[in-house]
């Protein structure tokens, strides 16, 4: 007979023996083996246990240690576009930026406000902090600390893109047009500038072929790994303007 299998659980203790009389003489009596019953219950109630003990402490550590929520980063820095342009693709779903009401973004924010404000003149911080704003759909915020960053290093052609994004999501379109010129000056290959160019001239302005010119700048230089998804971004657009278009012929 084979031998049973190992349930990784003790074996129950044996029962004491019991003496009792045969032909007048004191024998110890066999121990009996435990019922069938008996052993499953004995796990059944083991594995309860142990379950309960599981809840318990997952309980507790989830209490105590709060679920990180990885936050994304799409900004100019980059390659490619952020959201302030890709709200008015296709299938984006448009329409006016609301400011989030993530609880994890907003901490975030919080603790760079606090940063900030014990070193107003770190640049790094600043842009940071212009970034929390710029994720959370605050634009008036994200302007007045892009702007900030800027006064003390304005050479940098990602800051500049979004500081153009914010702009033109508080609608001011052409203050967003001139950011993206200060941000074409410094790098004239700048995807995010010329592509977010194209939606403000196309869509705000409605000057078509002033749009067409940005996004044949954007293709004739994309290059590298996002090359493609970048003319599928101009070719998206193109498209979008020419419905508008035929539309409003």
């Amino acid at each position: 007979m084979s031998a049973a299998p190992d349930d990784h659980l003790p074996p129950p203790p044996p029962p004491r023996a019991k003496k009792v009389r045969a032909g007048g003489a004191e024998a110890a009596a066999a121990p009996q083996p435990p019922s069938r019953s008996f052993v499953w219950g004995d796990r059944i109630l083991f594995a309860a246990a142990g379950a309960l003990l599981g809840f318990a402490l997952a309980y507790v550590y989830l209490e105590k240690v709060p679920t990180q929520v990885p936050l994304a980063d799409p900004h100019a820095a980059t390659t490619g576009v952020g959201p302030g342009a890709t709200r008015d693709l296709p299938g984006s779903g448009g329409g006016a930026p609301q400011i989030s009401t993530d609880p994890a973004l907003r901490e975030k924010t919080r603790e760079l406000e606090t940063l900030v404000s014990k070193s107003p003149s770190d640049y790094d911080l600043l842009v940071k902090l212009g970034n929390a704003y710029y994720d959370a759909d605050d634009a008036r915020n994200a302007v007045e600390t892009y702007e900030r960053a800027l006064k003390i290093k304005g050479t940098d052609a990602n800051v500049l893109t979004d500081l153009g994004v914010s702009y033109r999501n508080l609608g001011d379109p052409d203050r967003a047009l001139a950011t993206f010129e200060r941000a074409l000056a410094l790098d004239p290959k700048h995807a995010p500038a010329l592509f977010n160019a194209a939606i403000v001239w196309g869509i705000d302005k409605g000057d078509v072929s002033r749009a067409k010119a940005f996004l044949t700048r954007l293709k004739e230089s994309a290059s590298g790994a996002d090359a493609e998804r970048l003319k599928q971004s101009a070719a998206a657009l193109e498209k979008l303007l020419a419905e508008r278009g035929a539309k409003g012929s």
